[in-house]
């Protein structure tokens, strides 16, 4: 049960020294204050009583008001506390003062600029999508935050499975990116910390596959015959440099230029984590590079290929174009259009597995473990911000070795006699 008592803070204390009274809501060891706009003489009060000393000023009409709000609070935080056993300190408070309850999609326009900062364009379109299906769950109604609780984000949970026919992974990264709006909420004092019902929820990911091109699989893509100059041969390159070059990803190798390549090594900004890098490349990366270098050749019509022209002619944007939207969008359609092309290019290489272009990443991590490459090394070049990022490859390595092993568990073949 709530307690409620009336108080003077000490602690605020103004120019002339008089202190505010104070009331405050106790339950469940979680206190809230409300000013009562009553400023006394600290010295006049007494403690036991709780009151006004009688020979202070005002005091009969000061002390029948804080008794009138007193009782009021009390009576109030009994009505509620019978309609709801989940009523917390800070619900009595809002009721009190008449606290309007606040929006929680109003929150985020409001916060948008903290809530999205240091997100890249992608992440960012990305929480708006999220935020559309919210709204979408919630038919386009304002959702106040008293009203988000368990039940609601399970249902959430639900509507984004059967409705919006969501896999287990997107599930779950569309909650964190909720609970992080609703953190920042807790943090802002908007919703009191016992109220987040990301407390009694344990956001779990399901464990995926991650597809990879063994030395094999990517040896038969390569001997493909495929028309020069095609799209279906340039997306078929672009996937090969990756699986051979540290698994650079395809918004770094789209946005490549002549001047990040020394000769021998590439040496670029990620896009993703900002992070610098250098990779030495191998001879078949260094053979891929030589082609599209006599491709820049011919088209300029001189051995004088410009710094800031791109590397892979994939973007269908200006060399010069700075507009980050504008850049994202064309990376985004590059990355589609050469995703469909991989479908066709496993298919004519009879390859039996979904593969993306980001598995060219996987595919090398996998690869380089294999031939011995540490760890560390690969982790460094694939840009990780730990080793452990890293150490999933080397599970999948230890799967491999595991399956290999499982030639002696095969039945001899019974010779004649």
């Amino acid at each position: 049960m709530a307690s409620v008592k009336i108080f003077p803070r000490l602690d605020k204390a103004n120019k002339q020294g008089l202190v505010p009274i104070y009331l405050r809501l106790t339950k469940n060891r979680k206190s809230k204050y409300i000013a009562l706009d009553v400023y006394i003489d600290p010295k006049n009060w007494n403690v036991k009583t709780g009151k006004l000393k009688p020979n202070a000023k005002n005091a009969s009409q000061i002390n029948n008001f804080l008794a009138v709000k007193e009782a009021e609070a009390e009576a109030l935080a009994l009505e509620m506390e019978t309609k709801s056993k989940f009523i917390t300190a800070y619900d009595i408070k809002s009721k009190i003062i008449g606290k309007a309850p606040e929006d929680f999609f109003a929150f985020v326009d409001l916060h948008r600029k903290t809530l999205y900062k240091n997100l890249t364009i992608g992440s960012i379109r990305r929480y708006e999508g999220i935020l559309s299906k919210l709204k979408k769950f919630c038919k386009n109604e304002p959702l106040f935050f008293d009203e988000i609780n368990v039940r609601f984000i399970y249902d959430f949970q639900q509507y984004l499975k059967d409705e919006m026919q969501n896999h287990t992974n997107t599930i779950h990264s569309n909650l964190k990116v909720i609970r992080k709006m609703i953190s920042y909420a807790v943090s802002e004092e908007v919703l009191p910390a016992e109220k987040n019902p990301f407390n009694k929820i344990k956001l779990k990911g399901e464990k995926t596959i991650r597809a990879f091109l063994l030395d094999d699989e990517l040896e038969r893509m390569e001997k493909l015959e495929l028309e020069k100059g095609s799209m279906l041969n340039h997306h078929r390159n672009l996937y090969i440099f990756s699986a051979y070059s540290g698994g650079v990803r395809i918004s770094d190798l789209l946005m490549m230029r002549w001047k990040n390549f020394d000769g021998e090594h590439l040496v670029f900004q990620m896009r993703k984590t900002k992070e610098e890098l250098s990779i030495k490349l191998p001879k078949k990366s260094l053979k891929l590079i030589a082609y599209y270098r006599a491709l820049a050749n011919k088209k300029s019509g001189s051995n004088e290929i410009e710094p800031r022209s791109f590397m892979f002619p994939l973007l269908r944007i200006d060399k010069d174009e700075t507009n980050e939207l504008q850049i994202f969008k064309a990376i985004s359609s590059a990355t589609a259009f050469t995703n469909k092309s991989l479908r066709r290019l496993s298919n004519l290489a009879k390859i039996d597995k979904h593969i993306s272009f980001h598995s060219a990443r996987h595919s090398w991590a996998v690869r380089a473990l294999q031939k011995g490459m540490r760890i560390e090394y690969v982790s460094k070049l694939m840009g990780h911000s730990s080793v452990k990022q890293t150490e999933v490859y080397a599970k999948i390595v230890n799967m491999e070795l595991d399956k290999a092993m499982m030639v002696f568990n095969k039945r001899e073949r019974k010779t004649r006699a």
